[in-house]
C-alpha cells in the first residue's frame, strides 16, 4: 500500500471521535516530476490534536512535485480516553477513508509503505510504564567496581575466567549500575554472573558515599513506547522488504513483544532464521535491531 499526494488539493486528514490527546507524526518525501526525477530528503509533520474533529495532518507539496508518505505514527496518549481514528485522503470535495480504528488509550497506529496498518502492543503496565527511565529500585541502582583480583584478572588472564563472565568484568567500571551493564548481556545471564564475581572476589560494590557527583545515569532508549514501536516498525518494514510473505511469522513474532527486553530474548532464535533466509545479510540486521534496543541516553530523573 502506497499514500501519494499527487495534486495541489489533496491533504490528508484524521477525524477523531472524542477529545483525547492524540499525536501524530507523519514522515515523507516529496518527488519532482522534472525529467530528471529527484527525491528530497526524508521530512516529518507534527500534529497535536485534543478535541473530536477533523485535522489536516499533512498538505499538498509545490506544484509539480508528488508527495510520497512514508510513515505515519498515531498515537493516543490520553490516560483515559479512548478515540476512534478515520484517516482519509480529501480531494477537492471528495473524500477516501484510508483506514479506522479504535485506539484505547496508550495505544500506537502505524502505518508503512508497502506494509500498511498495524498496532504494535504497548508495554505493560500502560503508556507510561518504563518511558524514558528505567524503574529505579536497589537493584538496578546497584554500582560494582573491580576488585585488586578482578584487575589481575583483566590484566592478564591469571584466573582463567569465562569468555561471558570476563566480557562483563571489563564492563564494570565502579560507574555504570546494573540497568546500564544489563544491555551488553544476554537477558536471564546477569544476575548469575554477577552473583560468581562477588563470591570469587572480582568485584565489589560501591557505597552511595564513594559514587562520582557527577555521574549521570543512562537508560535504553528503547524503554520509550515510541522509541520501542519505532525499532519493531523499521525491523518489521525491512523483513517484509527483504523477504516478502515467506516473512510473515517473523513479523508476527516482532509485532507480538511487548517490551524490548521480550524482543531481545527472541532475537537470538530471530537471528537464526534470518541467517538462514538472508544469510550474512541476516546477520547484520539483528545485530542492528539488537544495538537500537541497547542503545543508551541519559536518564530523566523521576519527578
Amino acid at each position: 500500500m502506497s499514500i501519494m499526494l499527487s495534486a495541489i488539493t489533496d491533504k490528508l486528514e484524521l477525524v477523531t471521535s472524542a477529545a483525547a490527546s492524540v499525536e501524530v507524526n507523519v514522515s515523507y518525501v516529496d518527488i519532482s516530476n522534472a525529467a530528471s526525477p529527484a527525491s528530497d530528503v526524508a521530512k516529518k509533520k507534527d500534529t497535536a490534536i485534543s478535541s473530536a474533529a477533523t485535522t489536516g495532518i499533512l498538505g499538498p507539496s509545490a506544484a509539480g512535485a508528488l508527495r510520497n508518505v512514508k510513515q505515519i505514527i498515531i498515537r493516543n496518549r490520553d490516560a483515559l480516553l479512548s478515540s476512534e481514528v478515520t484517516l482519509r485522503l480529501s480531494h477537492n470535495a471528495a473524500t477516501s477513508e484510508l483506514h479506522r480504528q479504535m485506539l484505547a488509550p496508550g495505544e500506537t497506529l502505524v502505518y508503512v509503505e508497502g506494509m500498511g496498518f498495524t498496532t504494535p502492543k504497548p508495554n505493560p503496565g500502560g503508556e507510561d510504564a518504563g518511558a524514558r527511565s528505567v524503574p529505579v529500585n536497589a537493584e538496578d541502582t546497584t554500582i560494582y567496581r573491580k576488585t585488586g583480583k578482578g584487575a589481575q584478572e583483566v590484566a592478564d588472564r591469571a584466573f582463567g575466567l569465562d569468555k561471558q563472565v570476563r566480557r562483563l568484568l571489563i564492563l564494570i567500571d565502579g560507574n555504570r549500575d546494573i540497568a546500564e551493564l544489563s544491555v551488553y548481556v544476554r537477558p536471564g545471564e546477569l544476575k548469575s554472573t554477577l552473583t560468581r564475581l562477588v563470591a570469587e572476589g572480582f568485584i565489589e560494590m560501591v557505597s552511595a558515599g564513594e559514587r562520582s557527583p557527577d555521574r549521570v545515569p543512562q537508560a535504553p532508549a528503547a524503554n520509550d513506547p515510541v522509541v520501542f514501536a519505532g525499532i519493531k516498525i523499521r525491523a518489521m518494514a525491512e523483513i517484509h522488504d527483504r523477504l516478502g510473505p515467506v516473512s510473515n511469522l517473523l513479523i508476527t513474532e516482532i509485532n507480538s513483544c511487548s517490551s524490548p527486553l521480550e524482543l531481545r530474548e527472541k532475537l537470538r532464535n530471530l537471528e537464526n532464521a534470518l541467517v538462514h533466509l538472508m544469510g550474512a545479510e541476516g546477520v547484520t540486521l539483528a545485530r542492528r535491531i539488537g544495538g537500537e534496543l541497547t542503545q543508551l541516553i541519559p536518564q530523566t530523573p523521576a519527578e
